[in-house]
């Protein structure tokens, strides 16, 4: 009898869109999918860490609907790198993944963040899994930077929005991957110039989904959903971008089945 192929998960950024990552693994779960290893930037790493860290996810649904938006965002000083200074969202990050390291997690999470020096994809190895994943979700001018280990890092979805290869390097025979690009379109009127905040989310969507485009061919099988609904930092229609997420895991299966007979 031949041996089970090993599968990766790779998980998108996308703000808000992440919510989707919980329904998508929801399905993966009930449906006997073995996850093998898992991936994330950002919003992705968020989810991922807090799957690697054993977390219920039907526990983990309810509670995010709950959340409203002074329960994430936290105002700070724009000299300080970003208006959002990220603790609340460490905080919950923090009890959501148990205060684990990452080389305590149940399977192997891989999650990265763009090293502002360096100008690389670093992936984190020694570190607590809740100071990884806020560091990859730094978005730039929103969030402020993190600092690890004496280097400073901004949000992973800058470099790897769907960070593939890590899981391809250590092993996986099928990656999974759920993409949250969205082409939504951007309205301008003529009379007035875009705020700053939505012409810096608006670019790095752009960003993201060249990003995206350009590693298409690395992954085995495609999740996409449309949860282009949900803003940067949304807490409202948590339930609905969950339950298209299911949805489309749900269509998926038959071609996961297949790769895996």
């Amino acid at each position: 009898m031949s041996e089970r192929k090993i599968i990766g998960l790779s998980l998108a950024s996308g703000g808000g869109r992440g919510m989707a990552h919980i329904g998508v693994l929801q399905v993966l779960t009930e449906h006997h999918i073995p996850i093998d290893m898992i991936s994330g930037s950002s919003a992705g790493a968020l989810v991922a860490a807090i799957y690697a860290a054993g977390t219920d996810l039907y526990m983990l649904e309810k509670y995010l609907c709950t959340l409203v938006p002074k329960d994430i965002i936290d105002p700070t000083m724009v000299t300080r790198g970003g208006i959002i200074s990220g603790n609340k969202v460490s905080e919950i990050v923090r009890t959501l993944t148990h205060d684990l390291n990452i080389e305590q997690t149940k399977i192997p999470c891989f999650i990265g963040a763009a090293d502002l020096e360096t100008s690389e994809y670093h992936i984190f190895e020694h570190t607590k899994l809740y100071e990884a994943a806020r560091a990859s979700m730094a978005i730039p001018g929103v969030f402020t930077p993190v600092k690890i280990d004496g280097r400073w890092y901004i949000d992973g979805g800058t470099l790897q929005e769907l960070p593939v290869e890590v899981l391809r390097e250590h092993g996986a025979d099928v990656v999974i991957g759920v993409d949250l690009s969205i082409k939504k379109r951007f309205t301008v009127t003529e009379d007035k110039a875009p705020g700053a905040h939505a012409s810096l989310l608006r670019a790095f969507n752009m960003m993201q989904r060249e990003i995206t485009q350009l590693r298409q061919d690395r992954l085995d099988v495609r999740i996409k959903p449309d949860v282009s609904f949900m803003g940067m930092l949304s807490t409202a229609g948590t339930e609905e971008a969950i339950r298209i997420g299911r949805e489309c895991a749900e269509r998926a299966l038959p071609e996961i089945e297949a790769l895996l007979s």
